[in-house]
């Protein structure tokens, strides 16, 4: 029998009591108010904290953690909505919320992992081949929530969770328990089983979808589908077959997750190392992409994830660049110790664009043509009905600073000239440290307290220093907060220039979005062979729509949108072409 080495907490007596009867440990967990997630949830973590440190007849304590998987749940998925649509870095509170649910995880871990301690020190035989696989998937898949959890909030996830993981699967291949299946949930048996193998595939596979670049909530997407199709995927000792597009090396004794496969050199044959394969899985998930593309509903394609047809086709192709074509990196970075001035959000980027103007809302309606539908040529369609209407919004800058000039940590107010009130809105702006550059991006630190938050996928305004006045756009590409009040970021630069201007859908009078609002033009890069692209908000343009864009005091441009080349939750970068009125 090969040996396993796992972490468990130190025994010790406790002032808590904690059922260690299973029949009254069901009681106990039946009488708890699951209604009130915080509460529910302090009393079991206190309870499991307790358990995992006393001495319990091995049998029991599965029995007992196989009770407490259900309430478990049910607590930590309402404690984690409070993290929905929230950017970061996290306040202290939050913070302390989100290592409360990644410590009841580990509490989990902990509860299973001495089962297995317990198993393989006791003389019991009754039916221990299968009480112990049960308990190493068990095991495995509570350190995988543990690292879930620090990617959906995308904290650092704690050392020895990825070395634990591959230990467990090790020691259930060396015993050939790898292939066994286990029902993994409180289904009737067999209705929703699952082998270790799978289960390692579904941690492997969410290591490698990128964790910290995905958007909000996508982690957690990318997980549920993943518990359904993980299986597609391969885990192989062979070398040989093995190539660099899709497949991955595992190291059984690291603590970390798979790399990509070396392009250039083939690795020593090692006892320790597995070939991961996510070719078959790819092609599977690239189906489901041309399937969606052809007019089927992603409902229908039941992927054991639920969002809307475009959300599910960015979720998809974002799988298949991170389990396919890997993209390497082609330039070295550079060092650097300086700083730079950065602002969050499209409207701030406008606003600062413009040095510092207020936006107004043009008003091109005349008598002659306020009733008046724009016609544009054949095939392209007006009907926009369902978009929700923008509101007009003119501000005035309050405590300007002088032309240029960006104060650290400057607030700037803006406010309605209408003589309605509204609260006014505040664009900030926050010196970052530039840690290194390269061509195509920078990777930015922030230590200390900030009023501005940043989530993955916002748009950022950069000022230099030692270049006032001109501002450079970009794209929060990943996000890591090693602690309270700490964020570093990874930016792609999206152009050094930008221009701002005012876009509105070529729609008639009394159509919903028939306001103008801000807008970014990106100028093209004969280079590169780069378009002119439009930044704007998500929902304000559909392809092969038309769209007013309106320049300084120049009249407005009809342009039709071509392509979305990206869409995030806070823009969308559309190519567009000239259209000349018929």
């Amino acid at each position: 029998m090969v040996g396993l080495a796992l972490s468990v907490p130190a025994k010790r007596a406790s002032a808590w009591f904690a059922e260690t009867d299973p029949k009254a440990a069901r009681a106990w967990l039946a009488s708890l108010p699951l209604a009130d997630s915080a509460e529910a949830a302090r009393e079991i973590y206190q309870t499991l904290y307790t358990l995992n440190r006393q001495d319990i007849e091995v049998r029991d304590r599965l029995a007992i953690m196989e009770l407490y998987r259900d309430p478990v749940a049910t607590a930590s998925s309402a404690l984690q909505s409070h993290f929905a649509h929230t950017a970061h870095p996290l306040t202290p509170k939050k913070r302390q919320l989100a290592e409360f649910i990644r410590q009841l995880h580990m509490e989990m871990a902990y509860g299973y992992k001495y089962c297995l301690n317990d198993f393989r020190k006791s003389w019991i035989r009754w039916n221990k081949k299968h009480t112990e696989t049960l308990a190493m998937e068990r095991a495995m898949r509570y350190l995988g929530e543990v690292l879930l959890r620090s990617y959906q909030v995308y904290m650092p996830y704690p050392a020895t969770v990825w070395k634990e993981i591959h230990e467990l699967y090790r020691y259930a291949e060396a015993n050939e328990r790898h292939l066994d299946p286990v029902n993994s949930s409180a289904d009737a048996a067999g209705a929703n089983e699952k082998t270790i193998t799978e289960r390692y595939l579904q941690i492997l596979l969410l290591g490698l979808s990128n964790p910290y670049q995905l958007p909000q909530n996508d982690c957690n997407q990318i997980n549920l589908f993943l518990e359904k199709w993980a299986g597609k995927a391969e885990l192989r000792h062979e070398f040989d077959r093995a190539k660099p597009v899709g497949h991955f090396l595992v190291d059984l004794t690291a603590d970390s997750p798979p790399v990509p496969f070396p392009r250039d050199s083939r690795p020593t044959v090692d006892p320790t190392l597995r070939v991961l394969s996510a070719m078959r899985l790819v092609r599977t998930v690239q189906s489901f992409i041309n399937r969606i593309q052809n007019g089927e509903s992603a409902q229908s394609l039941q992927l054991g994830v639920d969002c809307l047809d475009s959300a599910c086709l960015d979720l998809l192709r974002r799988m298949v660049r991170s389990w396919g074509l890997i993209a390497r990196r082609r330039h070295s970075r550079v060092r650097r110790n300086s700083h730079i001035f950065v602002c969050t959000g499209l409207n701030a980027v406008h606003f600062f664009c413009s040095g510092q103007k207020p936006f107004a809302a043009p008003e091109l309606e005349t008598e002659e043509t306020k009733d008046k539908q724009v016609t544009l040529p054949s095939g392209m369609n007006h009907d926009l009905e369902g978009d929700e209407e923008q509101k007009d919004e003119a501000y005035i800058p309050l405590d300007e600073p002088g032309e240029g000039a960006v104060a650290e940590n400057k607030e700037t107010h803006a406010r309605p000239m209408n003589g309605t009130f509204r609260p006014a809105e505040i664009y900030r702006v926050d010196r970052w440290h530039v840690m290194d550059v390269g061509p195509q991006g920078m990777f930015l630190a922030r230590y200390g307290e900030s009023g501005t938050y940043v989530r993955v996928g916002d748009l950022l305004g950069l000022q230099r220093a030692e270049d006032p006045g001109r501002w450079s756009v970009a794209v929060a590409r990943w996000i890591k907060s090693p602690e309270t009040n700490s964020l570093e970021m990874g930016i792609e630069l999206l152009a050094p220039d930008v221009k701002p201007v005012a876009v509105k859908p070529a729609v008639g009078k009394g159509a919903a979005g028939d306001r103008y609002t801000q807008g970014l033009l990106l100028p093209a890069v004969a280079a590169s062979r780069r378009p002119a692209t439009l930044l704007v908000m998500c929902g304000t343009c559909r392809l092969g729509y038309g769209l007013h864009v309106m320049e300084d005091d120049a009249p407005p441009r009809l342009v039709r949108s071509l392509e979305v080349l990206e869409r995030s939750g806070s823009f969308e970068q559309v190519v567009f072409a000239d259209v000349l009125n018929e």
